[in-house]
């Protein structure tokens, strides 16, 4: 699924393909993505054009010239792509923006998990208000780190494990896998240890592995496993400096243990057991 630093690689270019052009046509060809709509899809978007393309968490919020919003979540699969040419479509696609000088933005999904939810003018989005702090805010460092695991549902919360915990999205927005077993590496705090268990001296260290990882992701376009595409079709390549995703029996890059692959909460987890002891 894309994390953070892949929806926001995909929100830049939006933004520099999207922004300010006219919809001619907006077609919904995938019906069960559409999760919440106030009026048809086409005439949602009739005679308007992108205003702003946002994000928050792991959501793009594209907002109309008439106030109107587009949520979309990428669920497994899902992506925007540039095409220019709408005479041609690919078998997964689900919305399509036809431009009025000619140009498409595809959204394609495989697998069909993500959604989209139009709102009029003024209206809350519920998701976005339960969605937790960002970690690339200004805000995120150790002190919100802190007050996360000491606060939010109480033993609940600093009872689960920490890997568990960096990925609630009602918590810290925009977390999944690749970037939780990332940071705890660099850390090295091991995936399992509970929340409490952290240590108070460990958490700027934490904050600040799981804002630079990201960092150093976007800069290198995300990071593609397997079906995350930016918007011009091309992959990310941060998969290149990965330390512990998806590497499991491969040797620790740091020591030349082996690499352990874990499940919690049903989740995979990645971690080097000689440097995260």
């Amino acid at each position: 699924m894309p994390e953070l630093p892949e929806v926001e690689t995909i929100v830049r270019q939006l933004r520099n393909y999207a922004i300010g052009r006219r919809i001619d046509k907006a077609e919904l060809l995938r019906e069960s993505m559409l999760k919440r709509s106030t009026l048809p899809f086409d005439d949602f978007f009739r005679n308007c054009s992108f205003a702003k393309i946002d994000r928050r968490g792991k959501y793009i919020i594209f907002s109309l010239d008439n106030g109107s919003r587009l949520l979309a979540h990428l669920g497994m699969t899902g992506k925007f792509v540039v095409s220019e040419n709408e005479n041609t479509a690919d078998k997964h696609l689900c919305s399509r923006y036809i431009f009025d000088d000619g140009g498409c933005l595809d959204h394609i999904d495989i697998r069909r998990f993500g959604r989209l939810e139009t709102y009029r003018e003024n209206e809350s989005i519920p998701v976005l208000e339960r969605l937790g702090i960002e970690p690339l805010s200004d805000d995120f460092d150790a002190s919100s780190l802190k007050a996360v695991i000491s606060t939010r549902n109480g033993k609940t919360v600093r009872t689960r494990a920490i890997h568990t915990l960096l990925m609630d999205q009602r918590l810290i927005a925009g977390v999944g896998n690749i970037y939780a077993s990332e940071a705890l590496f660099r850390a090295g705090i091991r995936p399992v240890r509970k929340a409490s268990r952290v240590k108070k001296k460990e958490l700027p260290l934490l904050a600040e592995s799981l804002k630079k990882v990201m960092e150093e992701s976007l800069e290198e376009g995300g990071t593609t496993v397997s079906d995350y595409r930016r918007v011009d079709d091309k992959p990310g390549n941060f998969k290149e400096f990965l330390r512990v995703y998806g590497r499991a029996g491969e040797p620790c890059r740091k020591c030349g243990t082996e690499i352990k692959r874990i499940r919690l909460n049903g989740r995979s987890a990645f971690f080097c057991p000689e440097c995260q002891r």
